[in-house]
């Protein structure tokens, strides 16, 4: 387990810097876009658990609508 941890520390600039660059290029979606269609069969659609929820605005009032 302990090859999987590197002894050097990594700062936040560089977590932040890879995490921006990858959500920009699209990185993020195309892993997971690949995680799905390989795994599409294994994929039970029968029971799906998704989060509706919605904050008020409290800046700004009927405006703003919903965040």
């Amino acid at each position: 387990m302990k090859e999987y941890f590197v002894k050097e520390k990594i700062c936040w600039q560089s977590i932040y810097y890879y995490f921006n660059k990858w959500s920009k290029d699209g990185s993020f979606r195309k892993v997971w876009i690949g995680l799905l269609l390989l795994n599409k069969r294994k994929l039970d659609m029968s029971s799906v658990q998704l989060d509706g929820s919605h904050t008020p605005s409290r800046m700004g009032g009927e405006k703003l609508g919903y965040q």
